[in-house]
């Protein structure tokens, strides 16, 4: 199966070891110096829910694992460089012996409003892709893993065409959506996901830190056209 069939079929495809390892220790000496630095346990509910080391985010280091890398290339061929951007990465710990015992993951797709997260009702924010990329390897379940439920894309979009655009003003869905994979991941890995796939982070029982940065990637004329990628998700892109 090649990588265009497994992101059609269960919504993400995996490729190990893209991002050469200079650029994963530039980026790992970056936030290892913030985090000495600036790290301020005030804020951890900040870092947890939107980026720990805000102030990198969109800095070169980040930005050299998507666009300096061949991570950039597999985007060219799925959507197109010129119909496309992103943010400025998203800096995601998972803290080694997070919780005491492994909690099942629970899933979700962004962009819903809630009163936490200053989002204004109305519409749904969705994105096109995800791309994460692991600078830290994840070698067992339970250990921060990328968590993915294979197929539920197809679940997500079958819902909101039934729903309709009533669903845009409706809180996050909740589905059976079959059971979820805990990716392992080698240093340098990649995986690109479709928006509308169904995803979570284990917790972490292992002893080490999982690191890994995550980019939301939007096609440019998105902000017109929610609804339709909503209910016709492989519109815009090159599969």
């Amino acid at each position: 199966m090649t990588w265009r069939d497994q992101i059609r079929a269960s919504g993400y495809t995996q490729f190990p070891g893209l991002v050469p390892i200079t650029y994963v220790a530039a980026a790992r000496s970056a936030i290892d110096r913030d985090l000495r630095e600036n790290y301020d346990f005030s804020r951890q509910g900040e870092y947890d829910g939107r980026s720990y080391c805000p102030d990198l985010r969109g800095s070169r280091p980040i930005l050299d694992l998507l666009e300096a890398t061949a991570a950039s290339d597999f985007l060219d061929q799925a959507l197109g460089l010129e119909t496309i951007e992103w943010d400025g990465g998203q800096i995601a710990i998972r803290k080694a012996h997070n919780v005491e015992t492994a909690i099942p993951p629970e899933p979700h797709i962004d962009g819903f409003a809630t009163e936490s997260n200053g989002l204004a009702k109305g519409k749904i924010y969705n994105h096109t892709a995800l791309v994460g990329v692991f600078l830290t390897a994840v070698t067992r379940e339970f250990a921060g893993n990328f968590t993915v439920w294979p197929g539920s894309h197809v679940r997500y979009e079958e819902h909101f065409r039934r729903r309709g655009p009533v669903a845009m003003n409706e809180p996050k869905p909740t589905l059976d959506i079959g059971e979820p994979v805990q990716l392992m991941c080698g240093v340098g890995d990649v995986v690109l996901c479709h928006y509308a796939l169904g995803h979570s982070a284990a917790v972490n029982t292992s002893d080490e830190d999982r690191i890994a940065i995550y980019f939301r990637v939007w096609l440019r004329d998105i902000e017109g056209k929610r609804w339709e990628y909503l209910t016709n998700m492989w519109s815009g892109w090159r599969l």
